[in-house]
Order: C-alpha cells, then sequence, then structure tokens
C-alpha cells in the first residue's frame, strides 16, 4: 500500500506543478502560481495565494501552464527578429520550461518497481515472474512518465513566420526540444538509479551488521 501511495504522490507532485504559471526574476527568484496581467511594464501574478507586481525589467521569464513563453529577456525582440529560422527554433525550443522532466527518473522507477509487485503471489520474488510481466512493467515505467510529463505540452509557431518557413522552423525546434528531453530523462534516470544502488548498498550493510553470527569455534587457528 505505501508503494502505492508514494507513486500517486510522486505524480500527483509534477502534474500538478505542471497546473501553475512560472514567473522567473533576473535574480533567481521564481514563482509557481497563475497569471493575472501582464503588459509592457509590468506584471501581475499570483503564487501561494499573494499577489506580486514586478515591472518588466525585473522578469528574466515567464511561462503559461502549457510551457508557452510569454515573456524571454534574453534577447531583444528586434534581435530575435534577425534571427534565422533555424535560429529562433533552437532559441525558442532552449527557453521552452523542460524542469519537470527531471521527475522522469523517479516516476519511471516507482512505476517499475509498483507493477513488478502488485500482482505477485505471495512469496514470489519480481525477477521469478513471467518474461512478459517484466516487459510489460517495463514498457509501463517507460511510457506513462513520458505521457505524465507531455500531456499538457502545445506548439506555436513565431507570428512573423512565413508559412513556406514553419515546417523548417518544426523540424528544428522539435529536433532540439527532444534532446533536451533525453538529457533529462538519462541525467534524472542516473541520479535515481545510483541514489537507490546507495539505498539498497545502506540497507544491506545495516541488515549484515544487525546479525549476530555468535562466538567462532574454539581454537586453534
Amino acid at each position: 500500500m505505501i508503494k502505492h501511495i508514494l507513486m500517486f504522490l510522486v505524480i500527483g507532485l509534477v502534474w500538478g506543478q505542471a497546473d501553475l504559471d512560472k514567473l522567473v526574476l533576473k535574480d533567481g527568484t521564481t514563482y509557481f502560481g497563475e497569471l493575472v496581467s501582464y503588459s509592457t511594464k509590468t506584471v501581475i501574478f499570483v503564487s501561494g495565494g499573494v499577489q506580486y507586481s514586478r515591472p518588466i525589467s525585473m522578469v528574466e521569464r515567464l511561462v503559461l501552464e502549457d510551457g508557452r513563453v510569454l515573456i524571454k529577456n534574453s534577447l531583444t525582440l528586434e534581435e530575435y527578429q534577425k534571427l534565422s529560422t533555424k535560429e529562433k527554433a533552437i532559441y525558442d525550443a532552449n527557453l521552452y520550461d523542460l524542469e519537470h522532466w527531471a521527475h522522469y527518473g523517479p516516476i519511471s522507477t516507482i512505476i517499475f518497481w509498483g507493477c513488478t509487485h502488485l500482482y505477485l503471489e505471495d512469496g514470489e520474488e519480481w525477477w521469478d515472474s513471467s518474461p512478459n510481466f517484466l516487459r510489460g512493467s517495463s514498457a509501463a515505467s517507460l511510457t506513462i512518465p513520458y505521457f505524465v510529463l507531455n500531456w499538457k505540452e502545445k506548439f506555436t509557431y513565431p507570428k512573423s513566420l512565413t508559412d513556406d518557413d514553419r515546417l523548417y522552423y518544426k523540424i528544428a525546434y522539435s529536433i532540439r526540444l527532444t534532446g533536451r528531453k533525453i538529457k533529462y530523462i538519462v541525467g534524472s534516470t542516473i541520479l535515481t538509479g545510483a541514489l537507490a544502488y546507495l539505498i539498497y548498498v545502506m540497507v544491506m550493510s545495516g541488515i549484515s551488521g544487525s546479525i549476530d553470527m555468535g562466538p567462532g569455534p574454539p581454537g586453534p587457528y
């Protein structure tokens, strides 16, 4: 029961965070909440029940819940317009908020662990189960996190693009965004695996240390 509660808590945490807008200031302060309004001078944002008003000059990024970036102060609008179609695609893909993809490794691990223990008979170890069951558990642990993390993602074209440039933009954008996702997936999976192994070693060391072997046989040795 505990493992299933943990699985739903982790998924719920990511799901809930994906339902929030994000305001990042230039000093690194980050707010999750709801955008009230924004103009060329001010952003009004509600986070934790508190309403904040911040001048545009202080804002680094304003990202909607679906990942779309409304404010990006790394480049001015004039500088952005001078970029080529491919450069615009890569620039926009780099700004798309993917921090929630760092949860891929933990979610995948918890789902795999939950699946392999869900329908096992008493005393049966998960590695003794049928290959089809293990393959199904692996597939679920890889695909479910993807859909959970990807379900609200939306794609929009810059207004300045012509119809001829849109396909080229979308291809370059998709390649760059997919590359960023893979980095999050691989990095979070490696960190989760290393942490799980460390916990396993610590638990096994504790179990071994708690076993009293009793006095040894009388010498000589």
